[in-house]
């Protein structure tokens, strides 16, 4: 996952707090995290969602790219 990348919510591991509103939407990734800044030992992005005025941090594996940046 890249800084550009567009992506969605993977629908296998969609955690139950995220409200059903937000399952569609589509998000651009603003920052990427690596190193220490991991939780559970899972790389970190930092996604803008359409519709969702502030970024939202998210892990990596429950985000799914839809159309990389070139």
């Amino acid at each position: 996952m890249k800084v550009g990348d567009l992506v969605g919510y993977n629908r296998a591991k969609i955690p139950s707090s995220v409200p059903p509103s937000y399952v569609a939407r589509l998000g651009l990734v603003a920052q990427v995290f690596t190193g220490s800044l991991v939780q559970a030992g899972m790389p970190m992005a930092t996604v803008l969602w359409s519709g969702i005025p502030h970024p939202m941090k998210h892990r990596q594996d429950l985000l799914e790219v839809l159309s990389e940046n070139r």
